[in-house]
């Protein structure tokens, strides 16, 4: 990410969660494995067409069935990060959302998940998303006190006391969690949407209709120049149920629009497009030392 100025780069940071499958996974997941096996590799090859890149947030138990194919994004330049279910780990003895568990409840069981991540991957992960963005005011310092330095965790906007996920008012912009080295890389999202329960309209790829998510995204790049942003960040979000490797699917061609159009949307802005991983974007702010 070297080589231009900060202030006049757009950076965007593709992400997908990588779930276990769904006959363990009850929050949801791809039917089979080869469906994720085609989903990552899709996404990895149609992104890397480009020159484009992010970070993968990936659940224990993927990592362990599907380490090869996860090692292969990394030597692709792809970030290895750790995505968390508590329903949907091991043996599935944690059964209620992570933001519904004391300080010591989640960092007992995302150590456990941390081990396991680890242990299959070979490395330690930094980033991290937790599942259904569920979160307490114990999230950040359980992360924090296990080595983690930044996340991309919540869709600004989201009401979903189901989940114990309520990030209304929650600020989308890139920030330093207070007290603590951590930088949050909110998931792109309307910034000016309120909903009484659910999600505004966010960058979800299989969540809307093309010319919805290239809106979208040109109305929050346009946001960030007009606030005079230094650091302007888009981060889409995908899910490994979704078969990439379709290059003629729908949400293949939704990918593809969604590339053209920030390609295009950053040269009629005078902003060169950038790939970015979430750990990545950390060690870009630290480096210009920009007070965020």
């Amino acid at each position: 990410m070297d080589g231009v100025a900060i202030e006049d780069a757009l950076y965007v940071a593709f992400t997908m969660d990588c779930e276990r499958i769904r006959k363990f996974s009850p929050p949801g997941g791809p039917e089979t494995w080869e469906l994720s096996e085609r989903a990552i590799r899709g996404y990895v090859g149609a992104l890397g067409d480009h020159g484009l890149y992010g970070t993968l947030f990936i659940v224990p138990d993927t990592a362990a069935k599907q380490g090869d194919i996860l090692l292969e994004a990394m030597d692709e330049g792809w970030e290895l990060a750790m995505h968390y279910h508590p329903q949907s780990f091991g043996d599935g003895r944690y059964d209620r959302y992570l933001g519904e568990y004391s300080y010591e409840a989640q960092l007992k069981q995302l150590r456990e998940g941390l081990e396991v991540w680890s242990q299959a991957l070979g490395l330690r992960p930094e980033s991290f998303r937790p599942g259904n963005c569920s979160a307490n005011e114990h999230t950040y310092r359980a992360l924090y006190e296990l080595g983690f330095r930044q996340g991309s965790t919540y869709i600004p906007g989201r009401r979903i006391p189901k989940f114990h996920a309520i990030w209304v008012g929650a600020s989308p912009y890139p920030h330093h969690v207070e007290g603590m080295d951590f930088l949050e890389v909110p998931m792109t999202a309307d910034p000016h949407e309120v909903v009484e329960r659910g999600d505004p309209t966010h960058l979800r790829i299989e969540g809307a209709r093309e010319e919805v998510l290239c809106s979208l995204a040109e109305r929050w790049v346009r946001h960030l120049v007009e606030r005079d942003c230094k650091l302007k960040v888009v981060v889409p979000i995908t899910h490994n149920f979704i078969d990439y490797s379709d290059r003629e699917g729908e949400h293949r061609r939704r990918l593809e629009r969604l590339v053209e159009h920030l390609s295009r949307l950053s040269e009629e802005l005078g902003l060169e497009l950038k790939p970015a991983t979430i750990k990545g974007l950390h060690e870009l702010v630290d480096r210009a030392g920009l007070p965020i």
